[in-house]
């Protein structure tokens, strides 16, 4: 219990309120990360961490840091996206009491000051684990047009054995372990009809490509009371697809040569994206069909789902870290929105979850995080790393 209460007592909350309001300062929207990688590598370093630089493009790149142990016990990864959003009309980047604002702040540079700031109280208590605890950051997490490049990368350093570790915890999300995600696609329906646009006078209104698209939305309507009806996840509930833009049509009086749907799916573990293609296209076939229309369905974006069981072991560690800075059990949650994990578990095979210190303001325009709960985070994180990685007596 020594050990713990000297972890506990050297959590610095200023400490990581700097650095936090270091980090947001510097603007760091996706493609464009070149500087803060430069922060946070002097930041690790100032730990008196060593510091792996993978070079993602250039300018860009992963930062991997490492507290080793003495090899007895498992590996415990800690991951931050250090890109944001593009600033936009943002509020300023300031601290008022225990907020930090600023772009970011929440998204998620507070969670990788808890990160850090965990480090620094196990380096200060003195604290020697069995296992390694690895200290990361990545680019290329928010914008699409970074096709998740850093997280990639990452994968690939697991996978090549760059990075060895038996469990991944991301420090994004509010105060809580979120354990699954479903799967998602972004999802393109395209009904091309082979007359082309003709005059509205000259085709009988059944015939109109525009009618047929209303019978794909009465399917895909009858489709979410279908889902609604069949498996609910108990932390993310029913399986969903929904519809966001519709096109048909280039002028009053003509019928369109071609009309696109386009939406998202997300779908539960247990099912995969090639199902759930096939899927669509069995649903939308008898309707072009019909319509004498050419039949495309294509797929963008694509996660698949991942779950880790609230059994698991990391999980377990971090639930009883929480329960001992918080004093009350952890809540569980799942999400139909997709992240990294997604992409972690499924192309690592590692067990993955989310614990961070906010989440509720990301991506607004008044983002901000509470340097409390940044400083709870940390603790948090630290006595995980004990409970999962094990100490050295």
């Amino acid at each position: 219990m020594g050990a713990r209460k000297a972890v506990l007592n050297a959590i610095d909350g200023d400490w990581m309120a700097e650095q936090a309001l270091r980090l947001v300062e510097i603007p760091s929207v996706t493609g464009d990360e070149a500087d803060v990688c430069v922060c946070f590598e002097e930041q690790l370093a100032d730990l008196g961490l060593a510091v792996d630089a993978r070079e993602v493009t250039p300018g860009r790149r992963n930062l991997y840091a490492a507290i080793r142990g003495t090899h007895d016990g498992p590996t415990l990864l800690l991951n931050g996206h250090l890109d944001t959003i593009p600033i936009g009309d943002c509020t300023p980047v300031r601290r008022e009491g225990d907020r930090i604002y600023g772009r970011g702040s929440t998204d998620m540079k507070g969670g990788v000051a808890a990160m850090l700031g965990a480090a620094k109280a196990l380096r200060d208590a003195g604290v020697r684990l069995k296992g390694d605890l690895l200290v990361t950051g990545v680019v290329g997490h928010e914008e699409p047009e970074a096709e998740k490049d850093g997280p990639l990368a990452l994968v690939a350093d697991v996978n090549s054995g760059r990075l060895g570790c038996d469990r991944i915890l991301i420090v994004e999300g509010g105060d809580e372990l979120w354990v699954m995600s479903m799967g998602s696609m972004v999802f393109t329906i395209t009904l091309t009809s082979e007359r082309g646009g003709t005059h509205t006078n000259y085709v009988p209104f059944p015939e109109n490509p525009i009618r047929h698209v209303g019978d794909l939305i009465r399917r895909i309507t009858d489709r979410q009371r279908e889902l609604d009806a069949g498996d609910v996840h108990p932390l993310a509930g029913p399986e969903r697809i929904d519809l966001g833009i519709v096109q048909a049509g280039d002028y009053f009086n003509r019928t369109p040569g071609r009309c696109v749907l386009t939406g998202t799916r997300r779908w539960l573990p247990g099912k995969t994206m090639s199902s759930i293609l096939i899927e669509l296209e069995s649903m939308a076939e008898p309707i072009a069909r019909a319509g004498e229309m050419k039949l495309d369905v294509d797929m963008a974006l694509q996660r698949e789902p991942f779950e880790t069981s609230r059994d698991d072991p990391a999980v377990q560690a971090a639930a009883e870290a929480h329960r001992e800075v918080v004093g009350a059990d952890v809540r569980y949650v799942g999400r139909r929105l997709v992240g990294d994990a997604n992409i972690y578990m499924n192309e690592t095979g590692v067990p993955t979850f989310y614990y961070g210190p906010s989440n509720e303001t990301a991506h607004s325009d008044g983002e901000w995080v509470s340097v409390a709960r940044i400083e709870a985070a940390a603790r948090v994180y630290a006595l995980m790393a004990m409970n999962y990685c094990g100490v050295v007596d």
